[in-house]
C-alpha cells in the first residue's frame, strides 16, 4: 500500500469489486470485462497502486459497479449506493426549511442527473 497524506477509506464500489474478485472462479479479467474496465486498471486499483486520483474513475465506474453488483445507484450527494426506492424518496421529498441536512439533500437531488423525477419529465 502506498503512503497517503490523508488516510481515507476506499469507496464502497471498490470494496464491492474486491469482494467480486475474491469469489470462487472469479478473475480480475472477468470482473473488469463485466464493467467495461481494462484488466490492468482494475488490478492497480485493487492493489492500491492506481497512479491517478479516484475522482474520475469513481464517477465513471462507481455507478456501473453498484448497478451491476448491488442493483443500486451511486448517489453523488451521499457518496454511497442507495436503492431506487430511497433515491425516489429523496428526489420527491418536499424542500425542508428547518433541517440543513435535508435541505442539502433536496438541493443536490434537483441538480442530480440520476434524479428519477427528471426521467418522467423527459418521456
Amino acid at each position: 500500500m502506498h503512503a497517503r497524506l490523508i488516510d481515507m477509506p476506499d469507496p464502497e464500489w471498490l470494496q464491492i469489486l474486491r469482494d467480486e474478485v475474491a469469489k470462487p472462479g472469479a478473475t480480475i479479467a472477468g470482473v473488469a470485462a463485466s464493467i467495461g474496465m481494462k484488466r490492468t486498471a482494475l488490478s492497480m486499483l485493487l492493489s492500491g497502486k492506481y497512479p491517478a486520483k479516484l475522482d474520475k474513475v469513481s464517477a465513471k465506474f462507481g455507478p456501473v459497479v453498484l448497478d451491476r453488483y448491488r442493483d443500486q445507484v451511486l448517489c453523488p450527494h451521499l457518496r454511497r449506493g442507495i436503492g431506487a426506492d430511497e433515491c425516489r424518496t429523496h428526489a420527491t421529498a418536499p424542500m425542508s426549511t428547518s433541517n440543513p441536512v435535508k435541505l442539502a439533500q433536496w438541493s443536490a437531488c434537483r441538480r442530480c442527473p440520476l434524479n428519477p423525477t427528471k426521467e418522467q419529465k423527459n418521456v
